[in-house]
């Protein structure tokens, strides 16, 4: 039982360290703690870790699981707002590219009509 609180408590860390990196808008180092953190989840809640929990521990083992389940609403939430924030600048980008070009259509020089029908000599 003692393995499952020290592996919940480093599964706990390393959420915050991805929060963090989420905070700072590094998506890959997340990604990997995130990945790490299930491995570390994974080995916690398995049977050979946790065993049949005593009824004293019952209640930290609960205290531990919502303080994780906190950390991942947390971390759902800083990741929506992330993924919403580049939506918006995404949009922002195509819209310049869009008045950058009709900056370039207006700046070129339109070209001399040549017609077939219109007479060189007159």
């Amino acid at each position: 039982m003692h393995a499952a609180f020290t592996l919940l408590d480093q599964a706990i860390e390393m959420g915050n360290q991805e929060l963090a990196h989420l905070a700072a808008g590094d998506v890959d180092k997340a990604e990997e703690v995130a990945f790490g953190r299930d491995v570390v989840m994974t080995q916690a809640l398995s049977t050979d870790s946790l065993g049949a929990p005593e009824g004293k521990c019952l209640d930290s083992l609960v205290a531990k699981l919502e303080e994780l389940r906190a950390l991942q609403a947390r971390i759902i939430e800083e990741a929506t707002r992330l993924r919403r924030s580049l939506g918006q600048e995404i949009t922002r980008s195509g819209q310049e590219h869009k008045r950058h070009q009709g900056y370039g259509r207006a700046v070129r020089p339109t070209p001399r009509i040549r017609s077939s029908f219109i007479s060189k000599n007159g």
